[in-house]
């Protein structure tokens, strides 16, 4: 009886507890943690806020702050829309204290900020925080290995994926993982080379801390791979994760790229350039993280001609590479774009291409593909000069023929570039574009808008030196 009577008093008091358990929840998610947008399942980590958005939120990661840094870091942001857009930009270092300095991109135009002008530090990351959407903010890196650049994401996540990576005596890889939300962040990585899977223990349970930055080596856990797949989860909260790979020539590879992980896994990859011809090496990286193995296949879009697929079987947790130039279906000097499609939505997949003379280009690049279509894209980063030559490329996996314009963002000005205006594009086949025989600007952000869903890549090269800045563009909402 004493003892039902002690369990009804406790009644109240367990009740208020948890009443105060989950107000303090409420209070806690609602006023002092800023809402975490979680990528849906779709591989792409970039997706602009309608032009109607009440504030858009990109998280740049990221590259060296620093004198003979060998990566240092601007960040360019384009405007879109038809009003300007103003804003922070708030530089993370990986060493001291973030430091923030005002943004305002004009309508139709863009803004570039150097990490050095505001922090000094080994690595770097940026939030660009605005108050609007039709935006995009792009990173590029430069150093005497060349010039990269990839997407910022629009979006943190709780998992990561990388095909492409290496430790070979030649090679340098780091990942850049950042924390901007005001919690630490508790991370896992895991990799996949030639000697099956590993999680070292000194990568297990790492601490990202608040509005932090954590740069990695590969190479100091594990050694001497030339195959290293990446996977990053976390156990609290999202982070952002990008890839900075570079090789030194010395074993014939020579430049450096940066890349935006997938923050999902997906079943299709869409790759809108690609030629084999003398001096450049064309492979396709699938990785496979689950635990069963996956079929796919590489369907070609040919400029000229057709080609059988290419049918693959990725083991789990191993990759597979495709290497074009050994490919005897397709044709040498041709360009195509490749679509990978699996029998299972659990794939990564990567486009690197390394150039060296006798090619007109020099450079490394590795990309992911575009997950989806959109017929409204947008690059934040662009030049058509005697000193950058600027392409782009439209894909076209659809059943029906479209039409896209290329229209300049020219200093508050909307270009339609000429006879860049209604080009048309087959079902099935793509189409590439050199900027610079249509308009000469060293400021040259860009919309590509189309009839019907494609997807978009631009390629940047320099015509003297290291350069091969490839990447898929930011859809527009």
């Amino acid at each position: 009886m004493n003892e039902r009577r002690h369990t009804v008093r406790r009644i109240p008091a367990l009740l208020a507890l948890v009443v105060a358990i989950a107000a303090a929840g409420f209070v806690d998610h609602s006023f002092h943690r800023p809402k975490v947008t979680v990528q849906a399942a779709s591989g792409s980590a970039a997706l602009a806020a309608p032009a109607n958005a009440l504030s858009s939120t990109w998280y740049c990661a990221g590259g060296t702050s620093a004198q003979g840094g060998g990566a240092d870091v601007d960040v360019a942001v384009a405007n879109a829309g038809t009003t300007a857009r103003s804003g922070t930009i708030t530089f993370i270092p990986d060493q001291g204290q973030p430091k923030s300095v005002p943004v305002k991109v004009a309508a139709a135009s863009r803004a570039v900020f150097r990490a050095q002008d505001v922090v000094k530090a080994p690595f770097v990351a940026a939030t660009v925080e605005l108050d609007g959407g039709a935006t995009a903010a792009e990173v590029h890196v430069t150093g005497p290995l060349g010039d990269s650049a990839t997407t910022c994401a629009s979006a943190a996540s709780d998992h990561w994926y990388f095909a492409e990576g290496a430790t070979t005596k030649d090679a340098t890889e780091t990942l850049l993982l950042f924390n901007p939300f005001p919690e630490d962040a508790i991370v896992d990585l895991s990799f996949a080379s030639e000697d099956g899977q590993s999680a070292p223990q000194g990568l297990q349970g790492l601490a990202v801390r608040g509005r932090g930055l954590q740069a990695v080596n590969v190479g100091d856990f594990v050694h001497r791979r030339q195959q290293v797949s990446t996977e990053v989860s976390t156990r609290v909260g999202r982070v952002v994760v990008s890839r900075l790979l570079s090789f030194d020539g010395t074993a014939g590879r020579k430049g450096q790229s940066l890349a935006l992980g997938a923050p999902a896994l997906s079943k299709t990859w869409y790759f809108p350039e690609g030629i084999v011809t003398n001096g450049i090496t064309e492979r396709y990286q699938l990785y496979n993280p689950g635990q069963r193995e996956i079929r796919a296949q590489l369907g070609l879009a040919l400029e000229q001609g057709s080609a059988e697929p290419i049918e693959v079987t990725v083991p789990a947790q191993s990759r597979v590479t495709v290497t074009a130039n050994d490919q005897q279906r397709i044709p040498r000097q041709v360009a195509h774009a490749v679509t990978v499609t699996a029998d299972d939505p659990g794939l990564v997949a990567e486009r690197s291409i390394d150039a060296a003379s006798p090619a007109p280009r020099t450079g490394f690049s590795s990309i992911f593909g575009a997950t989806s279509l959109h017929d409204r894209w947008l690059f934040a980063i662009g030049e058509a000069s005697d000193t950058w030559d600027e392409w782009i490329v439209v894909q076209n996996p659809g059943t029906r023929a479209v039409t896209f314009s290329v229209t300049a963002l020219a200093g508050g000005q909307r270009l339609g570039i000429e006879a860049l205006q209604d080009v048309s594009v087959e079902p099935g086949e793509r189409k590439a574009v050199r900027l610079g025989e249509h308009i000469k600007r060293v400021d040259l952000p860009v919309t590509v808008e189309a009839t019907g869903p494609v997807t978009v890549e631009r390629d940047l090269y320099r015509a003297k030196g290291l350069a091969l800045m490839m990447a898929i563009g930011t859809p527009l909402t």
